[in-house]
């Protein structure tokens, strides 16, 4: 099912039982073309899964085997992170984490991408200069929308 490039999701409904994966499965999905994989259970294996060269995105780590056994569903949309995924939705992750672009708004983010940019840029340049809060933020903090514990 994996073709080259894909992100393989797995949804483990947040289960810290078992492993979602380890070095073995994540080095055949490399082996089938997978870029990546991304679940929200733990893997195990840390130091064969760094050797097999897959990026993973998992909830940590444990010395638990995964189950192997089934149930299973492939290809149905999942739910991963408090987010629903489907087939065709765009990864993107790195360090910091992982963001799903729903399939049908891949153009829009990729349009809205420079101007996110832009934004980032002179909000770090701000900051160089000596920026301590945002205006828009010391409007939020003078709202009623804030609570003060006094």
């Amino acid at each position: 099912m994996i073709r080259p490039g894909d992100v393989v999701v797995a949804a483990f409904a947040g289960y810290q039982g078992c492993a979602a994966a380890g070095d073995r499965l994540c080095g055949m999905m490399r082996n089938n073309g997978a870029a990546g994989f991304v679940t929200d259970g733990p893997v195990r294996d840390h130091a064969g899964i760094i050797a097999v060269g897959l990026p993973v995105w998992a909830t940590g780590l444990t010395p638990e085997s995964p189950y192997s056994k089934g149930p299973g569903k492939v290809g149905f949309p999942i739910h991963v992170g408090g987010r629903q995924i489907e087939s065709g939705d765009m990864i993107v992750a790195d360090r910091d984490g992982v963001v799903v672009v729903p399939f049908a708004r891949i153009d829009t983010v990729i349009a809205a991408l420079e101007t996110v940019r832009a934004l980032e840029v002179d909000l770090d340049r701000q900051i160089a200069e000596g920026l301590k809060i945002p205006p828009a933020i010391e409007v939020l903090l003078d709202s009623d929308t804030v609570a003060w514990a006094r």
